[in-house]
């Protein structure tokens, strides 16, 4: 048994075919096929069911599955090992975040991180914080900075800052001419969302249960900036954080009011696996609380709110 073919098995589960787990590895199919052929022989057991439209795990592949994922961390866990000797001067760190990060907080850390440790190889995912959750469990990352509202079995959540949400409506809306609004105020308006599992989401949606009443949603996507631009064309007002919007304020493309009755705020968490140990992940972790100390409040002001401030 190799270590390619346990990367074979790995890849062909997840891809689902045999033709995604060639083109994911960077391999001609036959060689896959002849490889997991191989295994299956070896080992005198079917890991994969063949369907008229891709595969599936048997009971023995499943097996076969857990294990080398197994293998996979403890060869990870050597590497990081042998990292710490080097003192940081080489390895890698697979970093999570939420999209609306990844224009604020992200690049400061990223960009000191880089520059404190050269030798460091980053990855960067971004996704919701439920799929970040799953990634780290998974052990697909190290280390991601997300919104958990309730606490994870198994994982480390510390909560760096809590983050402002506001409204933002386009500079001609009936709104615009106010300071603040309440939330019971918008019960009758269009919003447009990031879609569900989203925790911001979740937070605005709580809230306005809350508050009476049940909103209209009337798109759900993905970005923050087509969130944006779709309430800039007068399409809907939103709920996003006020870090998210201080271009297009700056620069009157969108009228930003608080919000009052209640007043909305979304965790900024950082999250890693319990006895995570590696001193790159540590590294990540002390550089957020430095950037969160020393940036939050110069750059984003009243928008934000540094734990323990």
């Amino acid at each position: 048994m190799e270590l390619r073919q346990l990367e074979i098995v790995t890849a062909v589960a997840e891809a689902g075919t045999v033709t995604g787990a060639a083109a994911r590895l960077h391999v001609a199919q036959p060689s896959v096929s002849a490889q997991l052929k191989a295994l299956e022989d070896e080992l005198g057991a079917t890991l994969f069911d063949r369907l008229p439209r891709g595969v599936r795990l048997t009971e023995a592949g499943q097996i076969v599955l857990r294990h080398a994922r197994r293998v996979f961390q403890e060869l990870d866990e050597m590497a990081n090992d042998l990292d710490e000797l080097a003192g940081l001067r080489r390895g890698h760190l697979a970093i999570g975040t939420m999209p609306t990060l990844t224009a604020s907080l992200i690049p400061t850390v990223v960009k000191a991180f880089r520059d404190r440790f050269p030798g460091v190889s980053l990855t960067l995912l971004e996704a919701r914080s439920r799929d970040l959750l799953a990634a780290l469990e998974a052990h697909q990352i190290h280390v991601a900075i997300l919104t958990s509202l309730e606490q994870v079995p198994l994982m480390e959540i510390e909560t760096l800052w809590e983050e402002e949400l506001v409204v933002i409506v386009p500079p001609d809306d009936p709104l615009a001419g106010q300071r603040r609004v309440e939330l019971a105020e918008l019960a009758e308006r269009d919003f447009i969302l990031l879609d569900v599992g989203f925790g911001l989401r979740t937070i605005f949606l709580t809230a306005c249960r809350r508050a009476g009443f049940v909103p209209r949603v009337a798109m759900e996507l993905e970005s923050i900036q087509a969130i944006k631009s779709l309430v800039e064309s007068g399409l809907g007002i939103s709920v996003v954080p006020r870090t998210t919007v201080a271009l297009e304020e700056q620069a009157g493309l969108l009228r930003v009011l608080p919000l009052t009755a209640p007043r909305l705020r979304r965790p900024v968490q950082i999250a890693r696996m319990e006895g995570e140990p590696t001193r790159a992940v540590q590294a990540f972790v002390d550089l957020c609380r430095q950037v969160v100390r020393d940036e939050v409040a110069r750059q984003w002001g009243a928008a934000a709110s540094p734990q323990g401030a």
